[in-house]
């Protein structure tokens, strides 16, 4: 186990490492594009919904932030946190509503997202 604290990433160190960086990337990669239905296959394996980018970007925010409401629906369903804040401290909500996203940011309200500001 490496001792190192740092928060910055790393080089992988091993074929397994880049491996998982690339399921990793294909994953939020889906979520961008709206693939719905394989990102569906791969949450009900086991991936963990909330699974979220070096930046802090959640499977939901990007899908909200690319205007997939299909694919945020499905998110929301499996449990997806509707307020989680990315590293500049925005979420979801406030992703859609920047991009005119109006049925997202519905379908976020009725997944009980919060509307308020960071504190």
């Amino acid at each position: 186990m490496n001792d190192d604290k740092s928060a910055a990433p790393r080089n992988p160190e091993n074929q397994q490492d880049e491996d998982a960086i690339a399921f990793g990337e294909g994953l939020f990669e889906l979520a961008r594009n709206g693939g719905t239905g394989p990102l569906n296959i791969m949450l009900d394996a086991g991936v963990p919904v909330d699974i979220r980018t070096n930046t802090g970007d959640s499977l939901l925010m990007l899908a909200c932030s690319h205007g997939h409401p299909d694919t945020a629906r499905m998110l929301l369903e499996k449990g997806a946190n509707p307020d989680l804040r990315n590293s500049q401290l925005q979420t979801p909500l406030m992703c859609a509503d920047s991009r005119g996203h109006k049925e997202i940011v519905n379908l976020l309200l009725e997944y009980g997202a919060s509307a308020g500001r960071p504190g």
